[in-house]
């Protein structure tokens, strides 16, 4: 595996989806499979375990592989055990492991949320006891709301052992919860507590990584994201643009409310250099869920190579705070900027 540059995406994909995999198109950070994803095809169960992750996705870099506690909680039931998770991570070897955890949701009552945190504390102990080699490297998952709740947590992580990257689970459910412990900015405030809580072990955020929210993201102070956004967008008709966001671009029945093209984003299309657009051209993005989702995927990619870049070159906060003044965050920016500076967030 090569030596992984920060801050990085993982591109999340699911069984079955080769044909709009795009490192099969171009150069990726990393791949987010899910544990449990494969538990429910027994034939790539099967395949997975006899040719290891990397050779079954044909991918050679960083291969993250979740455990899936996201689907449960969607589901709302847990049918596979903390040893099972270790026992797949070690028969697949992906260069990373997530703790099974049980996500939180900010409208569970605090004992609902505390037993989800109990348990997936008790989980992170079992597969750490569990394990039987040193690959995968295990991520344990921070789970709180508030900043007691977060300092508490960590506490309990920090007795476990030290771990080189944690995960930052539950705030999916969050960031679209307007109310209480809901919203972008509470979101932020939480990635900026444990950046403060572990100030120098990598954070991974699960599941935030559109292409602005990605960017709200690193300054905040994670350096690693994984997305699906790329391909759920590009199955709504909807084609992510560079430091823009979202653009309708089929006359599929709207789900999202994302606007159309404009006539100087539709030009700056036509520049565009991803695979899809510089072989076929915007109609292949029109008709085609492959090319929309490749074109997303590149347009993720190179955003992280241009974070990389303005990091190194002490520019980059400059250039998130210019571009969320063009977007629906500009209201919120301000407050975001004051308490990563109260806080003293930097990336590490």
């Amino acid at each position: 595996m090569s030596k992984i540059q920060y801050p990085m995406l993982w591109f999340s994909q699911e069984v079955g989806q080769d044909a709009s995999a795009p490192w099969k198109f171009f150069k990726v950070d990393g791949v987010l499979m899910n544990a449990y994803d494969f538990m429910q095809h027994p034939s790539a169960f099967r395949k997975v375990k006899e040719q290891k992750i990397h050779d079954y996705l044909g991918f050679q870099g960083p291969v993250m592989m979740d455990s899936g506690g996201f689907m449960f909680m969607k589901k709302n039931i847990m049918d596979v055990s903390a040893e099972e998770i270790i026992s797949f991570y070690e028969e697949t070897n992906p260069n990373y492991g997530v703790v099974l955890d049980h996500p939180l949701f900010p409208t569970n009552t605090d004992s609902e949320n505390q037993k989800r945190k109990l348990k997936t504390l008790q989980n992170t102990k079992i597969m750490i006891k569990k394990r039987t080699t040193k690959n995968p490297i295990l991520i344990p998952v921070v789970h709180g709301y508030t900043d007691p709740e977060i300092k508490w947590y960590v506490n309990r992580l920090k007795k476990m052992g030290k771990f080189s990257i944690y995960g930052i689970g539950s705030l999916v459910p969050a960031l679209y919860n307007v109310k209480g412990v809901g919203g972008i900015l509470n979101v932020m405030k939480v990635i900026m507590e444990i950046r403060k809580q572990i100030p120098r072990a990598k954070l991974h955020v699960f599941g935030t990584g559109g292409t602005l929210t990605m960017h709200l993201m690193y300054y905040a102070g994670a350096n690693s994201l994984d997305s699906s956004a790329w391909r759920t967008k590009a199955a709504f008709g909807a084609i992510q643009m560079p430091g823009i966001g979202d653009r309708w671009i089929t006359n599929s029945v709207r789900k999202k409310p994302y606007p159309q093209l404009s006539k100087e984003e539709k030009e700056k299309l036509e520049k565009c250099r991803c695979p899809m657009c510089r072989n076929y051209g915007l109609s292949r993005l029109k008709k085609d869920f492959t090319a929309r989702a490749v074109h997303n995927a590149w347009v993720h990619q190179q955003e992280v190579k241009k974070a990389r870049k303005l990091m190194k070159e002490n520019r980059y906060d400059d250039y998130v705070s210019k571009i969320m003044k063009k977007t629906n965050f500009a209201s919120l920016f301000s407050t975001i900027e004051k308490t990563k500076k109260s806080n003293k967030i930097t990336h590490s």
